[in-house]
């Protein structure tokens, strides 16, 4: 509230005034020491009931006329703030549901401001408050969900890398050496420990964590499909979540990745291979391959390397291009195009 001539209740505005300044004190204690609960039911409470209380008794504490005024005042800023609170809190509806209570409490204050009849223009003042409040809250409330959502992948994804680094350079190299040491002497021991291997890496590697349908976990799944029974590292970075492509065009653009992968493993003799993948606003995209094994000549036949129709032919398919450079001794990359349109 905005002190100025014309108040019939001064003492009541200076304890409104008194109220809000002990509630903003508790909110800065609250940020220093516990910011968690000043999403919880009981600030969220009390940031609602100020905030229509101010609105309410606004009309009461001034000379009549005031509320239809153009000052600015606790009355009118508290309600944006707490809108904001109980969008964060609780979500845009419940946020929206608030802001819409903003126009009938301006409508009490006016009451007690003893405004003596509504007209349009004031009713759609009263109205105007409501949706704009209530609209502040919902946009609040869901730009808040959405970045919550994004804490929340990001944090589940590092986690999920960390317990993939430690069990690979643990768990999964001891299941792989088994299963190629008892691969004559013991059948049933191969086949358990490449069972064991396959389950464990689709349990760190597979779809059932959030946003399996991205280019990231799409790459990462065919890169460990092919990675089985192997103990060379792969270093893996997706760029973008890659949406613009197309379901079917990630797809093929993670196989053909998957499969150079798999070259590297199988033929190079690397003992590092590094992949990179970015997804481009216009569709587009790009990846590579690169390792540091003994190389080979590309120009020499290459169906030993299954490059031809597993990684070529499936990138041409979606209108990219294939590039290779290479040298015996000197390692190999791989790099892919995938280009805006098909071909097809």
């Amino acid at each position: 509230m905005v002190f100025a001539d014309g108040q019939r209740h001064p003492s009541l505005g200076w304890l409104c005034v008194a109220v809000a300044g002990g509630f903003t004190a508790l909110a800065t204690g609250l940020v220093r020491h516990s910011p968690g609960r000043m999403i919880g039911w009981p600030f969220v409470a009390g940031e609602v009931v100020l905030a229509l209380g101010l609105s309410v008794l606004d009309g009461l504490v001034f000379e009549p006329g005031h509320v239809w005024g153009t000052s600015q005042s606790i009355a009118t800023q508290w309600p944006l703030l707490a809108a904001a609170t109980v969008g964060v809190a609780l979500g845009p509806w419940v946020a929206a549901a608030f802001g819409a209570l903003v126009g009938p409490a301006e409508w009490a204050g006016a009451v007690f401001n003893e405004v003596p009849d509504f007209g349009a223009p004031e009713i759609v003042s009263l109205v105007g408050t409501s949706i704009m409040y209530a609209a502040i809250g919902a946009v609040v409330g869901w730009w808040s969900g959405l970045l919550r959502r994004a804490e929340h992948e990001i944090a589940d994804r590092r986690a999920r890398d960390e317990v993939a680094r430690v069990i690979h350079d643990t768990v999964l190299q001891t299941l792989a050496l088994v299963e190629r040491r008892s691969g004559a002497s013991d059948p049933d021991l191969a086949t358990a420990a490449r069972d064991a291997d396959r389950e464990l890496r689709n349990y760190l590697f597979g779809g059932g964590e959030p946003g399996r349908g991205s280019l990231d976990s799409r790459v990462r799944r065919e890169i460990e499909r092919v990675r089985a029974g192997h103990a060379t590292p792969v270093s893996i970075n997706v760029l973008d979540d890659g949406l613009r492509l197309g379901a079917h065009r990630q797809d093929l653009l993670a196989r053909a990745v998957a499969e150079a992968v798999a070259n590297a493993l199988e033929h190079a003799g690397a003992s590092r291979v590094v992949v990179f993948v970015e997804a481009s606003d216009d569709g587009s995209a790009f990846a590579s391959v690169h390792d540091d094994g003994i190389g080979f000549d590309p120009g020499a036949p290459r169906d030993g390397h299954g490059i031809n129709e597993s990684i070529v032919a499936r990138i041409e398919s979606i209108g990219g291009r294939v590039e290779i450079r290479s040298s015996p001794g000197q390692g190999t990359e791989v790099m892919l195009w995938s280009s805006t349109t098909t071909s097809r």
